[in-house]
């Protein structure tokens, strides 16, 4: 059996299964050139290439050009994955997040009325995003639409509001 056959075939196993395992475990190594995701691509280019020209190039001298090139490329194809594709997605997402205990206090503004003992939708600014969240009075009452509140504390991902009489008065 050719061993591109089975890298290419190894590789593609371990995409799939990188795929679904990182969306529940979320697994990182602490070397980025080691992550499985990096890992499965870099086996597959190695396979897929090397089966490329291993049907073009015959003979035992080529066996080993075909070897290096394979690699060659697999590193290639593997890094420039991790710089396009993998570093740009994981600064995105440290950068999106917020934690969102430190809005406690902040000024938000009602977007979507908040009926009395009922759900509406607020807008703040952090790290200078704006974001859009659930609400809910923390009396139970009512807050019209545009009026300032405070976010008192998130429960569930619901976040609990005050009204701010002060700053509606304006």
């Amino acid at each position: 059996m050719n061993i591109y056959l089975i890298l290419f075939g190894v590789g593609v196993v371990f995409v799939i299964v990188s795929f679904f395992l990182d969306a529940v475990l979320d697994v990182d190594s602490p070397l980025p050139i080691l992550q499985p995701k990096l890992i499965a691509v870099f086996l597959t280019v190695v396979g897929g290439i090397g089966m490329i020209l291993s049907a073009r190039f015959e003979g035992v001298f080529a066996a080993g050009i075909i070897m290096i090139i394979s690699i060659v490329c697999g590193f290639v194809v593997a890094g420039l994955i991790n710089s396009l594709v993998v570093i740009p997605l994981k600064k995105a997402q440290n950068t999106s997040a917020h934690d969102k205990q430190a809005v406690i206090g902040t000024v938000a503004k009602v977007i979507s009325p908040i009926p009395k003992g009922g759900y509406g939708k607020i807008r703040y600014s952090v790290s200078g995003s704006t974001v859009t969240s659930p609400a809910k009075c923390e009396d139970g009452g009512a807050v019209k639409s545009g009026e300032n509140v405070a976010i008192v504390y998130i429960e569930g991902g619901t976040y609990f509001v005050k009204h701010c009489t002060v700053l509606n008065s304006n």
